[in-house]
C-alpha cells in the first residue's frame, strides 16, 4: 500500500508532518469466515442439485449461497475499510464500510503503548496494539490485527521517545551555579 496515497483522502498532514507507516488489518483472522462462507455456498448448491430436502422445496437450499457470499464480502470489506496511519505527529485510525469514523491521537498525548499476540497471531505475524493517552484510565485506541505489531509498536515507541526529547528543555544551555 502506498502510504501517502492511501491516506490522502482522510488524513490531513500539517506542513512538517510525514507518514511513517500505513497499513490495514491482516486478512488472516478473516479466514475462518471465508471458509464458513465457502462451505455454506457449496452446501447450498449441493443440496439444490441433490434435492435431498424432505418437505422443503429444493430451491430453498440455494438461499445458503447468497448468505455465504454476503458473509465473505462483509468480512473482506470490514478489513479493507479499516486503515491505520502513523505519522511523525499522530496515530490515525479509519473504520467503516458504510459510514466513516476517523480517530486521531497526537504523540504528545500518548502515555503508553502495548502490543499483544496469541500464539496463532505470533505464528501468522499479526496482533493488536493498544494506545493509552494521558489523563484517561483505559485504552483510547485499539488497533486490531496489525501486521508485524512488534515492529510497528517499536516505531511508535521510538517516535514517543523523540517527542519526549523535543518537549524537554535543552540542559546544555542551563546556567550552572558556581560554588
Amino acid at each position: 500500500m502506498s502510504s501517502a496515497a492511501a491516506a490522502s483522502d482522510w488524513v490531513h498532514l500539517t506542513g512538517e508532518e510525514r507518514v511513517l507507516w500505513a497499513g490495514m488489518p491482516s486478512l488472516y483472522p478473516a479466514i475462518p469466515t471465508f471458509v464458513v462462507a465457502f462451505v455454506l455456498s457449496i452446501l447450498g448448491v449441493w443440496l439444490f442439485r441433490d434435492g435431498s430436502l424432505p418437505l422443503l422445496p429444493s430451491w430453498l437450499a440455494l438461499v445458503l449461497v447468497p448468505f455465504g457470499a454476503l458473509a465473505a464480502v462483509w468480512a473482506y470489506l470490514s478489513r479493507w475499510s479499516t486503515r491505520y496511519v502513523f505519522t511523525t505527529k499522530a496515530i490515525y485510525e479509519k473504520r467503516g464500510v458504510l459510514s466513516r469514523t476517523v480517530t486521531q491521537i497526537r504523540f504528545d498525548r500518548i502515555q503508553n503503548t502495548a502490543f499483544e499476540q496469541s500464539i496463532v497471531e505470533r505464528t501468522l505475524s499479526y496482533g493488536d496494539i493498544e494506545v493509552y493517552t494521558a489523563g484517561t484510565g483505559g485504552v483510547n485506541l485499539s488497533l486490531r490485527d496489525v501486521p508485524d505489531p512488534k515492529r510497528v509498536n517499536a516505531l511508535v515507541t521510538t517516535r514517543l521517545g523523540e517527542t519526549a526529547r523535543a518537549k524537554r528543555p535543552d540542559r546544555s544551555t542551563d546556567e550552572r551555579p558556581t560554588v
